[in-house]
């Protein structure tokens, strides 16, 4: 039992105590190469790659349709009654041409009443 013992803390040293040069290897391994030195591409997993570059395609593509398609103005009240070429039907609704007044729609709308 006690060989057994001893076994286990000479194991135990060895891997939970570093031996004298664990500090000089640790900073030269630090001084070989920063972990800055690396690209965008290197940082991302492999598997999100392909996902990320073709989010990145559609993003551009939408922004160049939208650049080099133009947007028509969507055309309100303002622009109709101020367009030149109206048709009839938008005449009656923006101009009020041939509408009575509303006094005389209501008497017309009594007038079938009283008569009865």
């Amino acid at each position: 039992m006690n060989q057994l013992r001893k076994f286990f803390e000479s194991e135990k040293k060895r891997i939970f105590e570093p031996d004298a040069f664990f500090s000089e290897r640790v900073m030269a391994r630090l001084t070989e190469g920063s972990a800055w030195e690396y690209g965008i591409w290197e940082i991302i997993p492999s598997s999100a790659r392909p996902v990320l570059a073709m989010a990145l395609a559609l993003i551009l593509c939408f922004v160049l349709a939208e650049l080099w398609i133009p947007q028509m103005p969507q055309s309100g009240v303002v622009e109709s009654f101020l367009e030149a070429e109206q048709s009839v039907a938008e005449s009656f609704v923006y101009n009020d041409t041939g509408v009575p007044a509303r006094e005389v729609v209501m008497q017309q709308m009594i007038a079938p009443e009283e008569q009865q």
